[in-house]
């Protein structure tokens, strides 16, 4: 009886020293003679982690993989890249896997506005965007006859009607909170920013509707017997339409006085806008993800669904988000875990008809 000619395959053994020395690459590992021969089998003989490569060689014929009952795991990225134009024949029981599950974006700058995209994660983006909001406060002070008054005064007794969730909001005319003052008003968002804006009657809604503003900071100590009360505003001579008959910070007092007779609800305003800022999660896989990091932590985003955060008076457009998925693709027996890559990232393909193992499949 003949013995079989055996001198057309080349025959390789796969450990993990042998796939690191050689960065994975299987013609390498086969060496310069062998890997011309025209049928390659390899065979693994221990579990190994990382990737393997099958790079084209006109002189393949056949490639075959024996995973021996050993997996192959690649937490990186695929765990095989078959780029031979040959069909790379997998063998055995051993799992081949990609156990990538996260993917994270980072950006470092505070200043940072725009769109990040996630790798291996079908294009999933996170947008950062500017909201510009309105902090405005207003309060109001119900007082009968001359009322001498600073923005420490405002915060003290004022009735807080508009913007009570404004950061600083008690304490938003007056020095506690302020970066820079004038006559203890509060300026650190400008000169302009506290200001009165009329009055009404005790028990009467805001004139902010008058489009009235007496800007307070603005007013420097002198020593006429009273200011009109369109000196310092926005509007036209003697065209105040309230009840104050006169105004003035009188030399020797940083205090600003509101001179009239009666009850009378004297009304004040902060204006400012803020900034928020607008972190918005697209997710581009056939399954959810889970998110953890510096924003939008421990949402989760269904397949091509949203995760929106919103941070508060913030410019700070600087993130650290990872995304992570977990779960098996049940249509397939047995189930095939998900992956953030594919198992095969070459541009050859893989046959598995004798291949009884566990492949991982790819979450987009």
């Amino acid at each position: 009886m003949s013995i079989p000619l055996v001198s057309n395959v080349g025959f390789t053994e796969i450990s993990q020293s042998v796939l690191d020395s050689n960065s994975g690459v299987l013609n390498d590992i086969a060496g310069t003679a062998k890997s011309k021969l025209p049928v390659q089998l390899f065979k693994l003989t221990e579990t190994v982690s990382g990737n393997l490569q099958i790079n084209n060689d006109s002189a393949h014929k056949k490639i075959i993989l024996d995973t021996n009952g050993n997996d192959i795991a690649n937490p990186n990225g695929s765990p095989l890249t078959n780029n031979s134009s040959t069909t790379l024949e997998l063998k055995g029981s051993g799992n081949i896997q990609s156990t990538l599950k996260t993917s994270n974006v980072t950006q470092s700058s505070t200043s940072h506005l725009g769109t990040s995209t996630f790798d291996n994660s079908n294009g999933s983006t996170i947008v950062v965007s500017n909201i510009t909001t309105d902090l405005t406060v207003e309060k109001y002070i119900d007082r009968t006859g001359t009322f001498s008054y600073n923005g420490n005064t405002i915060d003290s007794q004022g009735t807080i009607t508009v913007g009570a969730d404004t950061p600083n909001a008690s304490t938003i005319f007056g020095t506690s909170s302020a970066s820079s003052t004038r006559y203890n008003i509060n300026t650190s968002d400008g000169n302009n920013a506290a200001r009165f804006i009329g009055d009404t009657a005790q028990g009467g809604s805001s004139p902010v509707g008058n489009n009235y503003a007496l800007y307070i900071a603005t007013i420097g100590p002198n020593t006429v017997s009273g200011l009109r009360m369109d000196e310092y505003a926005n509007i036209g001579i003697y065209q105040y339409s309230g009840s104050v008959s006169s105004h003035n910070r009188y030399s020797g007092t940083t205090n600003h006085q509101l001179n009239f007779s009666g009850a009378l609800r004297l009304w004040w305003r902060y204006v400012r806008s803020g900034n928020d800022r607008k972190f918005l999660f697209t997710n581009n896989l056939s399954i959810s993800c889970t998110l953890s990091g510096t924003v939008l932590n421990g949402d989760t985003a269904s397949s091509g669904g949203t995760a929106l955060a919103n941070v508060s008076n913030s410019t700070d457009g600087s993130f650290n988000v990872t995304m992570t998925i977990s779960g098996s693709n049940s249509s397939f027996t047995p189930a095939r875990p998900y992956a953030l890559a594919n198992v095969n990232s070459g541009t050859g393909s893989i046959d598995t008809s004798a291949y009884t193992g566990t492949l991982s499949t790819r979450a987009f």
